[in-house]
C-alpha cells in the first residue's frame, strides 16, 4: 500500500452525527475502530485498499477519483441509504477517503441532506461544523446541486457562483461568509438549477428524468501519494 501524506487534522475521525464517521486514511487503524465502535467502513477512493488490518469490521469500496469529471451522483442516491439502514440497525459509520475533504465529504452531505438537514446548505454548515476542511470538488458540488433539486423536487439551496477576487474561478456559495441567497440569480446559476427544476414540474409528461453524466476526461488525481 503507498503512503499518503495527509494533513493529520483534517485526517482525523470526526463525529458528524450519533452512528456517522468521516475520517482520511491515516485514521484507519483497528484501535481506531475498536474505539468508534465502527461497524461499516465505506471506502470512497480508487487508490487506497481496504485494509486486512481493520479486522473484522465489513468494508465497502467505490473506487471514486476525486476529479470534476468523476461521476459521484450514483452513490449520492444509494449509500445514503445505506448509511441510515446500518445506523438504524445500531451499527456505526465511518466513511473515508484520502483526506476527508472531498470524496468523503460528499457522501456525508448527501446523507445529511436526505436524512438529518432541511436542505443541502443546512448540511454543508453541520459538516463544516464538525471537520476542520470540507471541500468537495467543484464537479462534486454540481451533482450535489443537481441531487438536491431531485431529492426536494425543486430548486437547491447551494449556487455555484463566480469569485468576485478571482473572476475566472467558480465556487459553491457556502464557502462565502456572508449569505448571498437574495442576490437575484445569474446566468450561471440558471445554467444549474432550471433544467431539473423544469423536470421536476413537468414529471408526470416527460417521463424518467435522465441521470447526470458527466464528462469523463483523465485528470492527475488531487490526493498527494508517496511510496
Amino acid at each position: 500500500m503507498p503512503s499518503f501524506k495527509v494533513n493529520p487534522q483534517y485526517a482525523a475521525i470526526s463525529e458528524v452525527v450519533p452512528g456517522l464517521y468521516i475520517s482520511g486514511v491515516s485514521a484507519l487503524n483497528q484501535t481506531e475502530m475498536l474505539r468508534h465502535r465502527i461497524t461499516l467502513v465505506i471506502n470512497a477512493t480508487s487508490e487506497v485498499p481496504n485494509l486486512r488490518s481493520l479486522g473484522d469490521v465489513h468494508r465497502v469500496k467505490l473506487w471514486l477519483e476525486d476529479t470534476d469529471q468523476s461521476h459521484i451522483y450514483p452513490h449520492l442516491e444509494t449509500v445514503p441509504d445505506q448509511i441510515e439502514m446500518v445506523i438504524r440497525d445500531g451499527g456505526r459509520v465511518l466513511v473515508h477517503c484520502v483526506a476527508g475533504v472531498s470524496r468523503s465529504a460528499s457522501l456525508c452531505l448527501a446523507y445529511l441532506t436526505k436524512y438529518r438537514c432541511k436542505s443541502l446548505r443546512d448540511a454543508y454548515h453541520l459538516l463544516s461544523s464538525t471537520r476542520p476542511m470540507v471541500r468537495p470538488n467543484l464537479g462534486f458540488w454540481r451533482q450535489l446541486i443537481a441531487y438536491e433539486q431531485d431529492l426536494k423536487c425543486g430548486r437547491s439551496s447551494v449556487r455555484i457562483i463566480r469569485d468576485d477576487a478571482q473572476p475566472d474561478r467558480l465556487l459553491p456559495d457556502v464557502y462565502l461568509k456572508m449569505a448571498v441567497s437574495e442576490r437575484p440569480p445569474s446566468p450561471d446559476d440558471m445554467e444549474n438549477q432550471s433544467p431539473l427544476k423544469r423536470e421536476c414540474r413537468e414529471r408526470e409528461n416527460s417521463g424518467p428524468k435522465p441521470k447526470f453524466v458527466p464528462v469523463l476526461e483523465p485528470l492527475v488525481e488531487l490526493a498527494e501519494a508517496a511510496g
